[in-house]
């Protein structure tokens, strides 16, 4: 079966979905995207007419958005192969899941949802994947407790913290294809780090808490909406542990907005329990989670953006 596969190329739930698409399929094409540019890549396919190729077309862990959706639906050729899988509380909120394609769910009965969740679930009912591999599910289950904090809130489980950051190590074609030589091998029996995976993991631990430290010496603080904004300049990857560590040393803001240059966003996460990052990134032309959401940069931002680290540095 010939598939063809959007997915998220942020973080580890986008990755775990190329994971298990190769475990599944027996040809895979996978392309990577951000939430801002998935309606164009998927408008490259449709113009060129090669998405009418595939047995099978997947988005995962994205919003796909209108008119996208309508069109898919009104397509006889496509829509039967079709499949939609998404966590996003705002695509539920613009009623995106009345099509009989879309699949999108915030929670069920094992917590919050994600990207990896929904597609491992799918894979398993249709018998794509077999769902008594436990460290298959295990592997989906990790990645689920990561994106959806829940390692952290609920279980108090470092392991999908570490996952996430052997992924940082090796970037997104090397996770890919670690995973899926770990979890293809049948003489691997459970889920569990190797010894040069455990070196590159504490290796990461340690370049991330140095430059945790050297972020939070640069915060600047302005209001936005209403809100104290601890705003600094990031590289992309350490968004996630650069917010969790403002919390844990209570830094004096509501939100953190953080610009990563390199990656070409702004991410928001919400450092006091209360705060809707999502609304704030709605109103900056993005999208996301209650607690951690992003918007893009525009290419005038961007040169002004240069500009203000430039002053900075």
């Amino acid at each position: 079966m010939k598939v063809l596969l959007f997915t998220h190329k942020s973080d580890i739930d986008g990755m775990g979905n190329a994971v298990l698409a190769k475990l599944a399929f027996e040809e895979v094409d996978c392309v990577l995207c951000e939430t801002f540019n998935l309606q164009k890549e998927i408008a490259k396919y449709y113009e060129n007419g090669s998405i009418y190729d595939y047995d099978r077309v997947f988005v995962t862990d994205l919003w796909l958005e209108e008119p996208t959706l309508s069109k898919v639906a009104k397509d006889e050729l496509l829509n039967d192969k079709f499949f939609v899988f998404d966590h996003h509380k705002s695509a539920l909120e613009e009623n995106f899941n009345k099509y009989p394609f879309t699949t999108i769910r915030i929670s069920d009965d094992k917590g919050l949802c994600s990207g990896t969740s929904l597609f491992y679930e799918y894979l398993v009912a249709n018998c794509f994947i077999d769902g008594t591999i436990c460290k298959i599910s295990d592997f989906s289950e990790l990645t689920r407790k990561y994106d959806t904090w829940e390692w952290k809130t609920k279980y108090n489980d470092e392991m999908p913290h570490e996952l996430t950051l052997l992924f940082d190590s090796v970037g997104c074609d090397g996770y890919i294809e670690l995973m899926f030589s770990k979890l293809s091998d049948p003489t691997i029996q459970k889920f569990q780090f190797s010894e040069l995976e455990k070196m590159l993991i504490n290796n990461k631990i340690n370049q991330v808490q140095e430059k945790l430290s050297e972020y939070a010496r640069k915060v600047y603080y302005g209001e936005i909406l209403g809100l104290k904004a601890g705003i600094v300049f990031i590289d992309y990857e350490y968004r996630n542990d650069l917010a969790e560590y403002f919390r844990q040393h209570n830094f004096d803001m509501d939100f953190a907005m953080m610009i990563a240059l390199d990656y070409g966003t702004i991410s928001y996460r919400n450092v006091k329990e209360d705060v809707n990052v999502r609304l704030i990134a709605e109103a900056m032309g993005g999208k996301g989670h209650d607690k951690a959401a992003s918007s893009p940069i525009s290419a005038e931002q961007k040169e002004e953006l240069i500009k203000i680290l430039t002053k900075k540095q």
